[in-house]
């Protein structure tokens, strides 16, 4: 039976004494520190997202992927989505902030893909945007020097997270509490070649250890700060890339965590953060007909977080129990909005032998409050579409649930796992996402795994309300041009609706993987069919302006290949690849391609160690054709392009790793045509330096 269910465990932009004050703390603590712990590079990948156990990652019930601490600590992170797009099944990523920044799954658009830190829900602050598609995804409030493996699993996971896990989970893991005090800094420049793009800088600091018998502190914290890039004020030479670029930005976050053993076999834990992401417009323009391009989103976005958790095992059953608030708070001049989330948590684990078979039950349940308030979007017109007098800027919603998850171990080869979750929402009343999945092990080299599975996505409080209306300036508004709305309208209204339904899914999957001496090869194909998908659609002219609302009116369809191959070429050279191609990406209403899914993309890595302490890899991703715009104005495709990087790692000695590098080293990228105006950085050059003591 294989079965794993023990508990988841600088540059001139700044100041140039603070520079040089981390980099001598970085050299005099590296010289000073000894050398780290044996790695653990050779133990088996354990996964925690995909089960509600600890599982083998070749045995867990789902298409997961994992990001290794090695891969993070390779190049600066300035954004988890520049990871995370050189995974199978994921696209976007392509930018530090903006649309194009965003994480997108199988095609499926970032609000279908849950986020969680050690498997706790993270929040969501789209709502508090004027504009939710304007605001950067939720991924970037943790800082990376804290982040041991980040693990995606791709399909609905419905049955063990309820709504927002409709195409995927992103699980970021965090480091664990070592029993001798040690930590790390790192520090991060980003230059690109062209003037008129912005650098990026970097500082992180993470330390942990014992505070007394049994108790454990961690403590981390980042800085990053991308100055923004110019643009043409609108002409485009010829052959020039369009007038696009990212705005500037200052992120700050800071992370705490208290672990208490109270016995063995039972722990405690407590955790703190606090965090910040600002637009900014510091740089220097070079020309006046060149100005500083300004930030998506929020002026000022403040994320709080503090929860507490339990962990316990007696003899062979064991529980986990989180209670946790996390909350958003949207500071943009005149506006004020925030989002919060209260969850309380928890399961049992418990193994059990009917029939004599071996069975791990898991049992749990979840119980959460939401809150909005928005005085930009909710109550601020002063009637609805319905004619209905308006007021108030608040909203919240309770919901619960229950699940059930038995894996079953019919053999040492077959393994297969039932489980069902019921949702119950305070506005939208019961839901059931069940899934079955099978693992097979014919071969200790072989692994086949396959499965269906269900998911629903609940309407947002502002999906749901017919006060909260978003203004659009023309491009939400498309829908209405049959009913004889254009560009010069002066826009619309886009509002929510109160007779929404859930958007439900049903997913299929099979996958094949081979592994021996380092090779390790894998395919998956999957089909997921939407129903009642929540779009705006036109409604008309009403009380003086012009209408959408969201509606259940689409059904959609997508299918394609997940492939991957990683080739030992040589004892120090290694070859990994992965591929997507979807096959249909298709709305069946309107038979329209989803928005912003690349046919295919691939991405390829050649790693060489060269000796001990040098590491280069040249890495290459294709990005596919894809479609830009909105529907309504006219299908219009970016071409295909590829972007090549180079990067180095040196270790000078145990303790301290120099990092260097090319991004975009063949400049590549979508050019100006006229229709599209997708980001793609220029060639960038990147040095930084990481410390361990």
């Amino acid at each position: 039976m294989k079965q794993m269910y023990a508990p988841p465990a600088l540059s001139a932009a700044l100041p140039a004494a603070l520079s040089l004050s981390l980099l001598t703390l970085l050299i005099s603590n590296a010289y000073a520190a000894p050398a780290p712990e044996a790695s653990d590079a050779a133990m088996p990948t354990v996964v925690v997202t995909a089960s509600a156990v600890a599982l083998n990652v070749q045995d867990a019930p789902a298409s997961i992927s994992v990001i290794t601490r090695e891969e993070i600590e390779r190049q600066p992170v300035y954004d988890l989505g520049t990871l995370l797009r050189r995974i199978p099944g994921v696209s976007g990523g392509l930018a530090p902030n903006g649309e194009q920044s965003k994480v997108k799954l199988r095609g499926l658009p970032e609000n279908y893909t849950l986020i969680l830190i050690d498997g706790k829900r993270q929040g969501n602050s789209a709502d508090t945007n004027y504009r939710p598609d304007l605001g950067r995804q939720d991924l970037n409030w943790l800082s990376p020097e804290m982040i041991e493996r980040i693990e995606v699993v791709r399909g609905p996971m419905s049955s063990l997270y309820g709504s927002d896990a409709m195409g995927g989970v992103i699980n970021i893991i965090t480091r664990k509490i070592p029993q001798k005090w040690s930590g790390s800094a790192s520090a991060n420049l980003t230059r690109p070649q062209d003037s008129d793009r912005g650098d990026a800088t970097q500082m992180m600091l993470n330390v942990a250890g014992p505070l007394a018998q049994g108790v454990g502190l961690r403590l981390g914290g980042s800085v990053t700060r991308q100055k923004p890039d110019e643009t043409t004020g609108g002409f485009v030479p010829a052959g020039r890339e369009a007038p696009n670029g990212v705005g500037g930005s200052r992120d700050e976050n800071f992370n705490a965590a208290l672990n208490w053993t109270l016995a063995p076999g039972h722990l405690l834990s407590f955790d703190g953060s606090y965090g910040t992401q600002r637009a900014t417009q510091s740089g220097t323009q070079t020309a006046p007909n060149r100005p500083l391009i300004s930030s998506w989103g929020a002026t000022k976005l403040v994320r709080k977080s503090a929860g507490m958790g339990y962990e316990g095992r007696w003899g062979k059953t064991e529980a986990k129990f989180n209670l946790y608030h996390n909350r958003y708070d949207n500071n943009d001049g005149a506006a004020s909005s925030r989002a919060g989330s209260t969850i309380l948590d928890g399961r049992v684990n418990q193994p059990l032998k009917l029939a004599n078979i071996d069975h791990l039950l898991t049992l749990g349940g979840q119980w959460k409050r939401d809150t909005l308030f928005n005085n930009q979007t909710i109550g601020t017109i002063p009637i609805d579409y319905l004619g209905h007098a308006v007021v108030g800027s608040s909203l919240s919603r309770n919901t619960s649930a229950l699940f059930a998850e038995d894996q079953v171990f019919l053999n040492d080869a077959f393994t297969l796992t039932l489980g069902a979750r019921l949702d119950h929402d305070a506005k939208f009343g019961n839901h059931t996402s069940p899934r079955a999945y099978v693992v097979y092990r014919p071969a200790s080299e072989w692994t086949i795994k396959g499965g269906v599975s269900q998911g629903f996505r609940a309407p947002t409080l502002k999906e749901s309300t017919p006060g909260a209306a978003t203004q659009s300036r023309g491009g939400g508004c498309g829908s209405l041009a049959p009913l004889g709305w254009n560009s010069r309208s002066g826009g619309c209204y886009m509002a929510g609706n109160a007779d929404l339904k859930p958007e439900t899914s049903t997913n299929a999957e099979l996958g094949v993987n081979f592994q021996r001496a380092g090779w390790d090869l894998g395919m998956t194909y999957f089909h997921t069919n939407f129903k009642d998908k929540i779009e705006y659609d036109a409604l008309g002219f009403f009380h003086g302006y012009w209408w959408t609302r969201m509606k259940n009116i689409q059904k959609a369809r997508t299918r394609g290949i997940e492939a991957s191959a990683n080739l030992p070429l040589a004892s120090s050279l290694t070859w990994r690849n992965n591929l997507t191609y979807m096959m249909e990406s298709k709305n069946l209403t309107t038979g329209a391609t989803l928005l912003a899914t690349p046919k295919l993309s691939v991405f390829s890595a050649l790693g060489w160690q060269v000796n001990k302490p040098l590491y280069l890899e040249l890495s290459a991703q294709y990005t596919g054709k894809q479609l830009h715009g909105g529907e309504s104005f006219g299908v219009t495709f970016a071409k295909a392009y590829t972007v090549t990087d180079l990067t180095a790692n040196y270790a000078i000695n145990p303790a301290l790793t120099l990092r260097a590098g090319i991004n975009n080293l063949t400049e590549e990228g979508p050019r100006a045509d006229g229709k599209t105006n997708y980001y793609v950085p220029s060639r960038r050059f990147f040095l930084g330096l990481t410390s361990r003591f």
